[in-house]
């Protein structure tokens, strides 16, 4: 999970967690694609907005790093994009109900 808002990060992964999910977090991009050298994630749950690496610059390289690049991407993010970038398997507005966060990652479970 990429969430720069430690609070919400955390509500989020003890959701998941309670619902069996094995979650970890990164504040931004860049932690986001360090994390990916070390484990390699079933999905990706991304912010847009975040410092640093944004989320558009995150799934760009992603991208590009072949070992990661089919991971599937479900972003929850402020705003609506006009086309989905590569990648990315729904889009969720915030706020979000962590059901329909729940419903979206049904697929991994």
């Amino acid at each position: 999970m990429v969430e720069d808002d430690a609070q919400l990060r955390d509500v989020m992964a003890v959701v998941l967690q309670t619902e069996g999910y094995e979650v970890a977090g990164a504040e931004d991009g860049q932690a986001a694609l360090d994390r990916l050298r070390e484990q390699c994630p079933d999905v990706i749950v991304l912010d847009m907005a975040l410092p640093g690496m944004d989320g558009l610059a995150f799934l760009a390289t992603k991208a590009r790093i072949p070992a990661v690049a089919a991971i599937p991407v479900v972003v929850v993010s402020g705003s609506a994009p006009r086309d989905a970038p590569r990648g990315v398997v729904a889009w969720l507005e915030k706020p979000c109900l962590f059901d329909a966060l729940l419903r979206v990652l049904r697929p991994w479970s």
